[in-house]
């Protein structure tokens, strides 16, 4: 894979975490809720972190397929439906939506690495997967906190 090719995937991956921040940044006002509406802000804060290390990487100008190696996963997003963003949500459903939106961005690395003949570029792929797949556990563990308080 040449510098150009892995600057792109790269480049790709940091407008997919500004649209995330996006997105949580307008949750955040619509939520009445002021504990959720500073959630949905930490969310946003946290999509914009991922977008600076993205662009660190991609401003080292080198191909370094080694960032990420993350292997915690509870699978917790995978059994529950992608919460609707409403006015009167939850907490529940506010890291519900968090956690999906994390499992469907590892799932859409995935499937590039899964689809990609080009060795390094199928490890920079699985690299990006595993940076979501370690954000979906952060989410899944509070989740698991907050809906299923009896374990506790």
């Amino acid at each position: 894979m040449d510098l150009e090719r892995y600057k792109q995937v790269i480049s790709d991956a940091i407008k997919g975490e500004i649209e995330a921040k996006e997105f949580y940044e307008k949750v955040a006002l619509r939520i009445k809720e002021p504990f959720l509406m500073e959630l949905f802000e930490k969310f946003a804060k946290e999509e914009a972190k991922h977008e600076k290390i993205l662009t660190a990487i991609l401003n080292k100008e080198k191909m370094d397929t080694s960032f990420f190696n993350f292997e915690k996963d509870f699978k917790v997003s995978e059994t529950i439906d992608m919460p609707e963003v409403n006015d009167d949500m939850d907490l529940k459903g506010a890291i519900g939506i968090a956690m999906k939106n994390e499992e469907l961005a590892m799932k859409r690395y995935t499937a590039l690495a899964d689809n990609c003949d080009d060795p390094q570029l199928k490890k920079v792929f699985l690299d990006l997967a595993a940076m979501e797949r370690d954000h979906k556990f952060k989410m899944e563990n509070s989740f698991v906190d907050v809906a299923y308080p009896e374990v506790w």
